[in-house]
């Protein structure tokens, strides 16, 4: 493609928490498609690089810096990026300390959405008005990479479905296999697995409301439950197990993240079905196109809409919860829905 304006490298920011990062992989599998022969970057924090760095839509990987956000980080960050030679900068979530690093690391053009007083620091910006909460995070993300290509006079090509992180079925199969043996589970069962950690990132079920909802789950003797967690959520996750009946708790078992991001995320992607509230798991799980059940809370800025998954529509169901609310109505109605939905009966 013979076209000047085109960045021959192109630096890509979504530099929060895991589900921002990866509400930002259908945007970025757009550039990849649109800019084959642009070498796109991405500048991550230490937390999400192991994703990045399997991320088919990105060429390379970028460390953010470490540590407080004074001086001293200004400087480090601004090193990087301009270490970087990109001549784009393409900035899907801005917070004035990266603005400043971006201009200060002299990139030509910087683009942003248009908020407060960080877009004075961008050579192009776009409106988008997202605190109001009027379409998904990702569609956000998706039009701000379409605004790019069209700066660039470049085609914009149709936006790929998902998944938009695969791993080798046959590695999937043999991930599968060891957790069977290592659990001692025996025949074919619905692995469902259930998050009741949140990461701090949204009002969320105490854990005698998900060992309740667990309980009518494992009515069905197909289930096969795997309570898991994320460091730091190791005792929400031994609540729940603990809060079950003797014959449910037969039927269920617990799995830490222990040995890093990617290892998980081989384990979610042979999940028969992923339960969480609004929290970076969810994402991943979403990001691997498993089927989903989602727990919002009701407040505007995160619910349903806005944090939606980035798995297929069937793929989706979701629920917004008020805060503190885990009545026993509503978690029989959810669990009842989600075995029309996705533990549908096999017999007449």
């Amino acid at each position: 493609m013979n076209n000047t304006l085109i960045p021959k490298t192109l630096l890509v920011i979504r530099n929060d928490r895991l589900g921002d990062f990866l509400l930002a992989w259908p945007a970025f599998a757009l550039l990849r498609s649109a800019l084959p022969e642009t070498t796109i970057e991405a500048l991550v924090p230490n937390y999400t690089a192991p994703l990045a760095a399997i991320c088919p839509s990105i060429d390379q990987v970028l460390l953010e810096p470490a540590g407080d956000s004074g001086i001293r980080k200004y400087h480090a960050l601004r090193r990087v990026v301009r270490d970087s030679g990109a001549q784009w900068a393409l900035v899907f979530a801005t917070r004035l300390p990266l603005a400043l690093a971006l201009w200060g690391a002299g990139i030509p053009r910087r683009l942003a959405p248009a908020t407060k007083v960080d877009q004075l620091f961008y050579t192009d910006r776009l409106l988008q008005r997202r605190s109001r909460s009027i379409k998904p995070e990702w569609a956000y993300n998706v039009d701000l990479a379409r605004h790019a290509l069209t700066l660039w006079r470049c085609p914009v090509p149709d936006l790929s479905g998902p998944p938009y992180l695969r791993f080798d079925p046959g590695l999937v199969q043999t991930r599968r296999d060891a957790f069977l043996l290592g659990q001692r589970i025996t025949g074919h069962p619905k692995l469902v697995f259930l998050h009741p950690g949140d990461g701090g990132s949204a009002e969320n079920w105490p854990p005698e409301a998900y060992a309740y909802f667990a309980n009518r789950l494992l009515e069905d003797p197909r289930v096969l439950l795997v309570v898991t967690s994320g460091p730091g959520e190791e005792r929400v996750a031994e609540q729940v197990l603990k809060g079950l009946g003797d014959r449910a708790r037969a039927r269920a078992r617990l799995y830490p993240s222990t040995e890093g991001i990617v290892r998980f995320a081989e384990h979610v992607a042979f999940a028969d079905l992923w339960i969480s509230g609004s929290t970076g798991p969810l994402h991943l799980a979403g990001a691997l196109n498993r089927p989903t059940v989602a727990f919002y809370p009701r407040r505007h800025s995160g619910r349903a809409l806005r944090w939606e998954t980035i798995n297929e529509e069937k793929n989706r169901l979701a629920f917004e919860v008020a805060p503190g609310e885990s009545g026993r109505t509503g978690l029989d109605r959810a669990a009842r829905l989600i075995r029309e939905r996705f533990l549908p009966s096999s017999g007449p």
